[in-house]
This record gives C-alpha cells, structure tokens and sequence, in this order.
C-alpha cells in the first residue's frame, strides 16, 4: 500500500487553480476510480494511462487504484491531468521514485494510448500560473511549447513521449527544443483595405473608429462595400502588444482554437466574424464547460457582425454589457467563468429589408411597415453603444474603374493611427478614448467654450442620454487626437454629431 502526490493546476476560465494530483495504490480487486469532481475526459484517462505505462514498458498495478484531485470540491476539466495521472501511478507503485529536485516541477500534459505526449488547450494559462506560485520547470508536450514560451522567466522542458519524460527524472535526457525558422509576420489585411473603392467618408469613419477604438455601424444597399470597409479595418489596426498576446494566446488556447500550426509570437489581432445564426452560446461564451464565445475570442481585436438585423434578437441584447464593461461572466449550473471581452464592435445591415432603400440605383419595394420591423431589430439601448453610425452610399461607375491601390493612403492611416493611440494611452493612463469610464470624461477632455456652445444647442434638437454625451466626447476627442491637438473645438463636435445623429 503506497501514496503519492504530484503538483498539478486545474483552468478556470483564463486562470489556473492549483491542485494535487493524490494516487493511492492498494490491495483488493483491480480497479481504477478517479475522484475529486473530474469531469469525463479527465475521467478517460484511466484507459489512455493504462495503454500509455504498457506502451512505454512499465507495468500497470492490478491493484485497486484511488486518483483524487483535491480540492474536491472544484470541477477538474481537462486532459492535461494524464502525465501527472501515470507518474503519480509509477511513484505509488513503488516502480518510480522521483528525486527532490523536481519537487517544484509541473508536469502537464495528455497521453495518447502509445505513450506520446499530446497538446492540450490551456497550456499557456498553466504556465502563467505556475510562474506566480514559484514553481522552477514545467514538463509539457512538444506541441505546446512556442504557446508556452509567451511566459519568459520559467524553464520549459517539451517532450515527446511519455519515456523521455521518464529519462528525464533519471537524467539521461538531453533537452533539446523545437526548431523553427524565422519568419516574417504577414501584412495578410492590407489587400482588403487596398480594394476599396472611393467611399471617402466611411473611412475617414473607419479612421477614426481604429484610432480611438470605437464601435462602428456601417448602413448601407447592398454591394456599396461595407463588408470590406469591415474587414479592411484590421490593415489601421497596430500589432499587438506583448501583454495583449498573451491575454489573446490565453483565451484562444482554452477555447482549444489555437491550429497546431500557428506561430504564436506572429499572431495578429482577432477578427471574429459569426454566422448571422450563431447561437446565444456561441456568441456569448458557455456551454457545459463555459468555453469562451466569439465576444472573448474578439478580444483586443474586432467583432464583425455582418447584416446585424439578420442575428438573433437575444444575441444582439446579449452585447450590451460586455460593450459597456467589456467583460463577460459566463454562470452555468456546473461552471462559472469570467473572460474578457474589449473589442470594437463593427456591424454593418441594410437599410431596409430590400436593401434598396434611399438608393439611387434600384426602388425599394418595402412598405413603410417593413421597413419599421426591419429597423427596429436593432434596439435603442445597443445603437446608444455605438460610438460612430455611417451611411455608406452606392460606389459610382468612376471609382470602380480605379485601378490605383493607394497604399500611402494606408501608410498615413496607420501613421495616424498608431499616433493618436499613443497620444490617448499616455493621458487616459493607459486606456483608449473609447475605453475610459464616462465619469472621467470630463477629468482627462479639455473643451473649448465653442465646443460647450454647440453641444449645448445639440441637446436641445437631438435627445442625449449621459451614455451618448460621453461616446460623442470620445469620439470628438479622438477626431482632436488625430488632429493632433490639445482641445476638443466645435469642429471636432460637429463631425462626431455627424456620426451620432446623420442618418439614425
């Protein structure tokens, strides 16, 4: 009769948890029992463990075998329990003894039934968290170790298979990390961007909506190239920082989207685009282990909705909060988990059922009636959420034939973009404009008394709720940032007016 326990760490939304993996090997009928609130895939480990030790030359104990994971009363998710699992087995069984040096070493990782190491999703979140609770090393599969390698500060140690693990505790393993050559990070985006025709308002929008990190609503027939001003918004975006790919790495990693492929360190800013029949779920996070949704994943990046009359109405009322806090508290029966969620929200819808309303090039055969349905899918309450609302109107036959890519048009909007982003994150403290709390608004913004005036006169012709007023000085302090000025002017007001009130 013999007990071991090994260190080990359970994912909880975009942390980590610790916990001891605890396995008794003992007289009695053979039998394996995991306990400690497992859910099934750590439940399944006992027939990967089993096929893996054999695999490997080691003998599985025809014993009674007890695995708890404490503390029980924490669900246990996750396949990276295996290696823990069947070391923890070896040690208990008195074939394996593991010397002091690796008592502040995590091993982590999934078995398959030949005894190789498999990745598992979460990987970097696990050694975020092991670096903060002091642990040295971390032994983990060869496929997760560029995620890993985001978190500097700790030893990584990749393997293979379940024997080099072995050879390593008896130090006849020769560390060796996988080779990649040096890549370039892509410019995949400019080409979007470069396709677009005219429409020299919507991108000054679109501008502005980068700079400042504003929600954007793209209104127009159909064919007028809102869905390519859309997705040629990632070209303004800046690369990420550091400590936003990490968060951007964590949540892909526990949603399991990261490819096997994927050079982590080169991953661009999100762009998520959901089917306009996206569930609730898919959209909002949750399911039977609280799995980020498609407003996590677009963290730090853009949530595309295309024609967002065509959603559901309980996805679309599901944004209002997370583009008022962004952050969502995903509450389940079994789970709860908190993910980020700060985004720019993009969408873009007809402005009709048709889609020919207003146009110059077709007759809208909507009635009036149709027209009000159509329009009121979208609710007061998230139109109040978005900063900037852009009727975009058909491309003339001139513009079309245009076959110059004007790619020092980008070069300057990055330029003034990443100039206006810098300005704002070193006076809001490190927040963009549309990200700080309206109740400093009126703290950090200086406005001229002609800017006062006219948003004065505004008031009284168009209804300006407390969240309006403060998204209209956003945006009006973005334009100044752009502008490369100190003081919000009238100037700057009128056009996020323009923005606010032109066409909705």
């Amino acid at each position: 009769m013999a007990l071991s326990k090994l260190k080990s760490a359970a994912v909880d939304g975009v942390r980590a948890t610790p916990v001891t993996v605890e396995v008794d090997v003992s007289d009695g009928l053979p039998s394996f029992t995991v306990v400690g609130l497992a859910d099934k895939a750590v439940e399944e480990s006992r027939e990967r463990v089993r096929s893996a030790l054999k695999h490997s030359g080691y003998k599985f104990p025809l014993s009674r075998i007890t695995v708890n994971l404490t503390p029980s009363n924490q669900k246990k998710t996750g396949i990276h329990f295996d290696l823990p699992i069947a070391l923890s087995i070896l040690i208990a069984d008195k074939q394996l003894e593991v010397p002091e040096d690796f008592s502040e070493t995590l091993f982590v990782g999934a078995l398959s039934l030949d005894g190789g190491l498999q990745p598992f999703p979460g990987a970097l979140i696990l050694v975020d968290w092991a670096k903060q609770a002091g642990i040295k090393r971390i032994v983990l599969p060869w496929d997760n170790y560029y995620e890993a390698a985001l978190i500097g500060g700790i030893e990584l140690v990749p393997m293979k298979n379940f024997s080099d693990v072995i050879e390593l505790i008896f130090g006849k393993y020769l560390k060796t990390l996988p080779i990649r050559k040096n890549e370039k990070p892509q410019d995949l985006y400019a080409e979007d961007w470069l396709q677009i025709q005219g429409q020299a308002q919507a991108k000054r929008a679109a501008l502005i909506a980068a700079a400042g990190g504003h929600n954007i609503l793209l209104e127009g027939a159909p064919g007028t190239g809102k869905t390519l001003l859309a997705k040629g918004m990632r070209a303004l975006l800046p690369p990420l920082t550091r400590d936003e790919q990490i968060e951007v790495v964590k949540l892909h990693s526990v949603a399991g989207a990261l490819p096997g492929d994927k050079k982590v360190d080169t991953i661009g800013r999100p762009f998520r685009s959901p089917h306009h029949t996206a569930s609730h779920v898919a959209v909002v996070g949750g399911g039977s282990s609280s799995r980020p949704g498609e407003i996590s994943l677009a963290h730090n990046g853009i949530l595309f909705l295309d024609e967002l009359p065509e959603f559901q109405r309980p996805v679309i009322e599901a944004l209002r909060q997370p583009l008022e806090d962004g952050e969502i508290f995903v509450t389940r029966v079994e789970q709860s988990a908190h993910y980020p969620a700060e985004f720019i929200f993009v969408a873009t819808m007809n402005p009709c059922p048709c889609g020919w309303l207003g146009s110059n090039q077709k007759e809208c055969n909507c009635s009036p009636y149709q027209v009000q349905q159509y329009r009121r899918k979208i609710s007061g309450p998230i139109l109040d959420r978005i900063d900037l609302c852009v009727h975009v109107p058909a491309v003339s036959l001139e513009d079309l034939k245009g076959k110059i890519r004007d790619t020092e048009e980008l070069d300057r909007y990055r330029a003034q973009v990443n100039f206006a982003r810098e300005k704002q994150l070193k006076r809001n403290g490190g927040k963009l404009n549309a990200k700080i709390p309206g109740r400093k608004v009126n703290e950090v913004f200086v406005i001229s008394a002609d800017a006062e005036d006219l948003i004065k006169r505004a008031s009284e012709k168009f209804v300006l709720t407390g969240r309006s007023y403060h998204k209209l000085l956003k945006v009006a302090q973005t334009i100044t940032d752009l502008a490369d000025q100190d003081e919000i002017a009238s100037p700057a007001i009128a056009e996020a007016l323009q923005y606010r009130f032109g066409d909705f």
